[in-house]
């Protein structure tokens, strides 16, 4: 019993080792799946949109319709309008991590950790004005009653900048917080005398407005002069009948600024998600409008925000090989397998190589540890130096230990050997005892 409580405890030690190295080991093997491995995609994402209302939440119903095709859950989130879809993913309020945002809020310095995923469609800057009266330029507008927008809302950010712009404030003119429908309304009505908008022609205020009776839409007669000092507008001509042909809608040519609507999104987005909505806006958008040419949204051509890696090969047509052929989920866990899998044939396969090796190793180590021992107790007795009695009692502890040693079969040679030795040792201690005793005697 002594013996293999002994040879328990030398056992303790060893296992500590093994336990060791497996948490070793499976910390090392959980820190490659982390770095080498992208995480599987979220199944759900906020995206922040503007008014329920408003076109920007109208097109986002559309991207979240792409999505659930693939199983990606598109959280919309109403908004008052860019500036606050803006600040949400600025701040990651509310779970945010997509936002449609009008062009020349703000850029990368003022808002970091924020990437563009590209433009989407213009954003016309619509003026509309009341009466027979004809507006060349925004200067006219001043002691008026305007509709500038929501606050929080791009369309007042913007709307309030081109007024400045022309020395019109809330000093010379009423400055009404309404917008959208809403803001319609009070124009028809008659309690507004002009009205700005920065949305899409498809806008239900935009539209309603157009057909008005006794409503004006004014032409940007210095639109040129605007693109020169706000850089992130466009110049747009809407040509006459573009909305309605049968009933001539605009009866003539109009001359618009726009910006340009964004899909700005959070630069540690998942790039399964950034694929997903690109194609998403590919297939909202692509189809060209009355202001723009087939194919020319969505597009990388606002600089304010760093553009998406990701976005950016998609808009070269490098698509994903796997993505073309196979589901898409499989496609992504093909993927993640993959970057995983590789480097760790890569490093395994040499490693598995000294697996057995260390193995054997491990092994004889348990058994010849003791020729140590043995080595020292042989050296002593041809010194004759110490007492033999004592060398035998050290000798019956290692005989014991070996004894009590589980040694798998294939080093069963080894193990026999190391009890072969321990006999001759024994042998030199028995006549070394002997000669003392013969000694004593005589």
């Amino acid at each position: 019993m002594n013996a293999y409580a002994d040879e328990a405890e030398h056992r303790r030690p060893r296992r500590i080792v093994w336990f060791v190295g497996a948490a070793v080991l499976l910390a090392l093997f959980a820190w490659l799946f982390d770095v080498l491995v992208q995480p599987a995609p979220p199944r759900s994402v906020a995206i922040s949109t503007g008014p329920a209302d408003g076109v920007y939440h109208a097109f986002a119903q559309r991207y979240r319709a792409h999505l659930a095709r693939y199983g990606v859950d598109l959280v919309l989130k109403p908004s008052n309008g860019s500036v606050e879809n803006l600040e949400r993913l600025r701040a990651r309020r509310d779970g945010v991590q997509v936002a449609l945002v009008q062009g020349g809020l703000a850029n990368s310095a003022e808002a970091p950790g924020i990437m563009t995923l590209g433009g989407l469609f213009y954003e016309p800057v619509w003026v509309f004005t009341r009466g027979e009266e004809s507006l060349s330029t925004m200067s006219e507008l001043r002691g008026k009653r305007i509709a500038v927008g929501a606050p929080g809302s791009g369309a007042r950010a913007l709307a309030t900048r081109l007024l400045k712009a022309s020395d019109i404030d809330e000093g010379n003119a009423l400055l009404d917080a309404s917008g959208g429908l809403q803001a319609a309304e009070k124009l028809e009505s008659g309690a507004l005398d002009a009205a700005v908008f920065v949305n899409a022609a498809e806008a239900p205020a935009v539209q309603r407005l157009l057909r008005a009776k006794g409503i004006r839409l004014v032409s940007a007669a210095r639109a040129d002069a605007y693109v020169r000092q706000l850089p992130f507008l466009q110049k747009v001509v809407l040509p006459t009948g573009a909305l309605d042909l049968a009933r001539n809608v605009p009866a003539q040519e109009k001359v618009l600024l726009a910006a340009t609507a964004n899909l700005l999104a959070a630069d540690d987005l998942h790039p399964v998600i950034v694929d997903l909505l690109v194609e998403a806006a590919r297939k909202v958008h692509g189809a060209g409008t009355l202001l723009n040419a087939p194919g020319e949204f969505p597009a990388l051509r606002d600089r304010e925000f760093p553009a998406s890696a990701d976005a950016e090969r998609i808009y070269r047509g490098e698509y994903s090989f796997l993505r073309k052929y196979v589901p898409f989920w499989l496609a992504v866990w093909v993927q993640r397998f993959a970057f995983f899998a590789i480097p760790v044939i890569v490093i395994g396969i040499p490693l598995i190589r000294y697996v057995p090796a260390i193995y054997q190793w491990g092994t004889r180590r348990r058994i010849y540890r003791w020729y140590g021992e043995l080595k020292f107790l042989e050296a002593a007795l041809r010194r004759e130096a110490g007492d033999p009695a004592h060398y035998r009692e050290r000798l019956d502890e290692i005989e014991e230990r070996v004894n009590a040693l589980s040694v798998p079969l294939a080093f069963s040679a080894d193990y026999y050997t190391l009890r072969t030795h321990i006999a001759l040792v024994r042998g030199l201690i028995d006549r070394r005892l002997a000669r003392v005793q013969n000694k004593k005697r005589s």
